[in-house]
């Protein structure tokens, strides 16, 4: 019986320890501890394709944020994607929000190209030149019927 025990408790604390471990491991994951402020950015797209909350934000490859928001203007039927960027990144006004994939079947991402002007985008407002999503049906849709 005390070997009973013995193997009971080492099963508990091994349990225990891999839990803990576990919950450090996915909330540093998810950025809980380390933070990172950000400014939101609204774009207007006639076409988002398979965007999502969660998607990354890129500039030149590198990842400076994610998309934390999409609904529907009610007033004009397009799709308001909001992306959160690191508050040091100072992007212009004048910069491109286009919709990527990663690959043919890969996840999409907003690609920023960025412009030329001095002042920066500031919290809340809206990018000027987006560019829709293009999906490859359309694409062999145009070449066929065409």
């Amino acid at each position: 019986m005390n070997k009973k025990i013995n193997i009971e408790l080492i099963l508990g604390l091994l349990i225990l320890i891999i839990s803990a471990v576990s919950i450090f491991y996915f909330s540093s994951k998810i950025n809980i501890f380390n933070k990172i402020e950000t400014f939101q950015i609204n774009s207007n797209f006639f076409d988002i394709g398979n965007m999502s909350i969660g998607n990354d934000v890129k500039i030149s490859g590198v990842k400076v944020g994610e998309v934390s928001n999409i609904e529907l203007d009610k007033e004009n039927f397009m799709a308001v994607v909001t992306s959160s960027i690191e508050k040091n990144i100072k992007i212009p006004n004048d910069s491109t929000f286009k919709i990527s994939n990663n690959g043919f079947i890969g996840s999409s991402y907003i690609e920023i190209l960025l412009g030329n002007s001095e002042e920066p985008i500031k919290n809340n407002d809206y990018s000027v030149n987006n560019i829709d999503a293009v999906s490859l049906e359309e694409i062999i849709n145009n070449f066929i019927f065409k």
